[in-house]
């Protein structure tokens, strides 16, 4: 499928839900305060962020700080903290990680010579989970964006494993649901999602884990004119890192 042409919607906006009443309402809006893009703040960042007076979040970033929730640099901005880093782990989505699946994506980005995204699931939209930027081999910028489903391979193969009824209730406009219900039936068909934009190929695939929000395996790579094959062999090397993923995410952790 092609998507050359199509502008590329922002990412790694991060929602905050406004009007907390309760302590942990506040607390919360603290801490999704940050993201991709909003890493290191000021209390007073943070307070503009969330509407919130600068003496409440100071407050509630005391009591976080000293729980390891958040952290503060030596020039006073705020950072989130290794306890969430603890916590987040735990979630099913985010044990790539943990469960020791970064070796294998950083095979796979050097063997494709291609960026490596794996992207879960969450709030109507495909997370990065893990990411390995091909020129490093070291995660990049995009761990914890948030991409539109439509907008990219991996998130076309995301939304191929919902239900058709869940895809209905999204909240997109009619062309863009259109479109992506078009996609979604030529992944079908090809077993995998191929996106070509002016530079860059993106390739995608299903990872079949279970007891886990919908998953998937994506590569990206410059794309020059007259290079379509080096494309097609790329594809075995995307579904045999799947294949490995797959196994270790739905290896049951021990006791």
């Amino acid at each position: 499928m092609s998507a050359a042409g199509t502008p590329m919607p922002e990412v790694g906006k991060t929602t905050v839900p406004a009007g907390g009443s309760s302590v942990a309402e506040r607390v919360f809006m603290v801490l999704l305060a940050f993201g991709p893009r909003h890493r290191l703040m000021t209390q007073s960042e943070i307070a503009r962020r969330i509407d919130l007076p600068v003496a409440t979040v100071h407050r509630m970033l005391h009591k976080l700080e000293d729980m390891g929730a958040v952290e503060r640099n030596a020039e006073g901005r705020y950072g989130i903290g290794p306890l969430m880093w603890r916590m987040g782990i735990l979630a099913p989505t985010h044990d790539v990680i943990g469960r020791g699946g970064r070796p294998l994506l950083m095979s796979l980005s050097a063997r494709s010579a291609a960026d490596v995204r794996v992207l879960s699931y969450f709030d109507e939209a495909a997370m990065c989970v893990d990411e390995i930027h091909q020129a490093s081999l070291s995660a990049d910028s995009g761990l914890g964006e948030m991409h539109p489903l439509h907008a990219s391979a991996g998130g076309i193969a995301v939304a191929a494993q919902l239900t058709s009824e869940v895809r209905q209730r999204l909240r997109l406009t009619r062309p863009v649901y259109e479109d992506l219900e078009r996609s979604v039936a030529l992944a079908g068909r090809q077993l995998h999602v191929e996106v070509h934009r002016p530079a860059t190929t993106e390739l995608a695939v299903v990872l079949e884990v279970t007891d886990r929000p919908p998953m998937a395996l994506q590569i990206s790579f410059p794309m020059a004119p007259g290079t379509e094959r080096r494309s097609v062999q790329r594809l075995p090397l995307l579904r045999e890192a799947a294949r490995s993923l797959t196994t270790i995410l739905n290896e049951r952790p021990r006791p």
